[in-house]
């Protein structure tokens, strides 16, 4: 029977590796968001495979990422939030669902459009060299939809590479 203690630093661990893998599913949202491949490539274990469903993209973890980067390249914004993050341990080895919401606005045709995206990430997750990880990512695809955009009044200030404001936040310059 464990001790008070024993079961107290069980449940510390839990917690701090819980806190590790749903910071590596928000670093996700940030590498799509700002283009940002090396942060993307940074959540995957070596030789991790995605499934995003045969019209988007299934293959290699670091092969989506560069899809995902190349394709919101041809954007004008986006932005990618996880929420629902369920996780369950066994071990070294762990399994999550989170809901993801995305929103992309682009120009097709001249039209200012915005695709909304809602779906879920099914990840396999291990712990290697004391770092968690992604093996196996499937995207399930819950609704999404097309549809033309009006500008709002408040001008955007993002940008998709290393130069947004966030950056200069964290490296201590703003």
């Amino acid at each position: 029977m464990a001790t008070m203690t024993e079961q107290l630093s069980g449940e510390l661990r839990e917690l701090l590796d819980r806190q590790a893998i749903t910071e590596a599913l928000y670093t996700y949202c940030r590498a799509v968001d700002r283009v940002d491949r090396e942060l993307g490539y940074s959540i995957w274990n070596e030789g991790a495979q995605v499934d995003y469903g045969e019209a988007i993209f299934v293959g290699p973890a670091r092969g989506v990422i560069d899809y995902i980067c190349d394709s919101h390249l041809k954007g004008i914004a986006h932005s990618h939030q996880i929420a629902n993050v369920i996780i369950k341990f066994d071990g070294d080895r762990a399994l999550s669902e989170a809901y993801v919401n995305s929103a992309m606005r682009m120009v097709h045709d001249g039209e200012l459009l915005q695709v909304n995206t809602r779906g879920r990430y099914l990840d396999r997750w291990s712990r290697k060299g004391g770092r968690w990880g992604i093996d196996r990512r499937v995207f399930v695809n819950d609704f999404d939809e097309v549809r033309r955009a009006v500008p709002g009044s408040i001008p955007p200030r993002l940008t998709l590479d290393r130069s947004d404001l966030s950056y200069a936040l964290f490296d201590g310059e703003l």
